[in-house]
């Protein structure tokens, strides 16, 4: 869900040696998936502030190798080798993948998944408060803390789905956890990601 501190952990994921693509917004989000994920809940009539799971039907994607040569900015056939046999972790971070995770597993069937979450009026005030950001998008609907506990519970709700599909893939974490250090929980976001992340939060939460 956006506002629940998926930002952070992007950027910990990265620094700890999870690639997050070369070409990133304000949000660490990877241009080129966000630009999908949008092109898809557009045209089912969808949007970040209205989401729902496209069909099938309207899935706007890219070969998985061309995908993942985009994320990379890899070109030319000696460096489409080096990264093969490299295999080096990454991933993306877009909120709108609450949506469009079925579309990119049927690319990626193997990926992991991590669900950030956070409260309820945290995230409703932080959406509240972002809406009056220059800069930021700005929707009047933003203003209404009832549509934004609203559009909490559909991401969320979403996002809690696909625990029993994914089984040991998902992993969940709250935004409560990781901005007070809570050292079993991260630990055990370290053992899913396979990295070392406890003194990057400490780091980034502290700074």
């Amino acid at each position: 869900m956006h506002r629940s501190g998926t930002s952070l952990v992007a950027k910990v994921l990265e620094k700890a040696g999870i690639f997050m693509g070369v070409i990133k917004d304000h949000n660490y989000e990877a241009m080129h998936f966000l630009s999908l994920n949008q092109q898809t809940l557009w045209a089912t009539n969808a949007s970040w502030l209205e989401p729902k799971v496209p069909e099938p039907l309207f899935w706007k994607t890219i070969p998985a190798k061309a995908l993942f040569n985009e994320h990379f900015k890899i070109s030319g056939k000696i460096q489409q080798l080096k990264y093969a046999l490299k295999s080096p972790a990454w991933g993306w971070k877009d909120p709108r993948n609450t949506f469009t995770l079925p579309m990119w597993l049927s690319l990626f069937p193997n990926a992991k998944v991590i669900h950030v979450t956070r409260s309820c009026e945290e995230v409703a005030n932080s959406l509240a408060r972002r809406n009056h950001v220059k800069g930021e998008v700005n929707d009047p609907r933003l203003n209404n803390m009832d549509f934004n506990r609203e559009l909490w519970k559909k991401y969320v709700d979403q996002g809690k789905s696909y625990k029993n599909e994914l089984g040991n893939r998902y992993f969940e974490i709250d935004y409560i956890e990781i901005s007070t250090l809570n050292k079993t929980a991260i630990s055990q976001l370290e053992k899913f990601t396979g990295t070392k992340l406890y003194a990057l939060f400490a780091h980034y939460v502290k700074t």
